[in-house]
């Protein structure tokens, strides 16, 4: 039986399960394909999953939704509707557009930065587990995606507002009813006392780790 060896170790884990638990929003599952998931991300030996790994957390995918983001905050309400028409019938992009408009005042600074630090989180695994890096080298990934989602968010709240924007915008999917038609499961995260949300001290250091 494994044994933390420290209390921070142990919601450092419950922290990373968390902000896994995500990626099951968008899925409609708590199984997730993970060797699916390593093709998809084009991580094929050490050498890509590091690099996909760096990108996810210095630049990601936040960068094309903070440059539509910075774009559209400059023009008025009309404009921006005017600047969706023109995109005519290009439907990623008008949902792209779409979905920057919505959250334009509802999200931190950081934007959807909660979509891409999941992901290096979840996909920050050991040679043996999926993944190709060394077993330090995955953690060391984890603990950057966990310190710069700390950065990022005040919440859970936040953070989970940051991802459901992201995976929107990279599914272009502007309706919310994945959402609706898993509400209880949504909602059981915050509110049930087997939840590792409800276990997790947002604020914890982990800067000594």
């Amino acid at each position: 039986m494994f044994i933390f060896t420290s209390k921070k170790e142990k919601q450092f884990t419950l922290f990373t399960h968390s902000m896994h638990a995500a990626i099951t929003i968008g899925a409609g599952t708590r199984l997730i394909d993970i060797k699916d998931n390593y093709t998809k991300w084009g991580m094929k030996d050490a050498t890509s999953q590091r690099s996909r790994l760096t990108w996810m957390l210095q630049e990601g995918e936040r960068k094309e939704f903070a440059r539509l983001h910075h774009f559209m905050t400059a023009l008025s309400e009309s404009g921006r509707k005017e600047y969706i028409d023109s995109l005519e019938s290009d439907q990623e992009r008008i949902a792209k557009a779409k979905v920057v408009q919505f959250y334009m005042r509802r999200l931190p600074a950081e934007g959807i930065a909660a979509y891409d630090y999941t992901w290096a989180s979840f996909l920050s695994r050991r040679k043996g587990d999926y993944g190709y890096i060394s077993k330090e080298e995955a953690r060391q990934f984890k603990l950057q995606a966990t310190r710069q989602t700390q950065q990022a968010y005040n919440n859970w709240g936040e953070f989970f507002t940051g991802y459901i924007a992201g995976y929107q915008f990279m599914t272009a999917q502007t309706s919310l009813d994945y959402l609706r038609e898993n509400e209880w499961e949504f909602t059981r995260y915050f509110v049930s006392k087997h939840s590792s949300i409800v276990k997790t001290d947002w604020h914890t250091d982990f800067s000594d780790l």
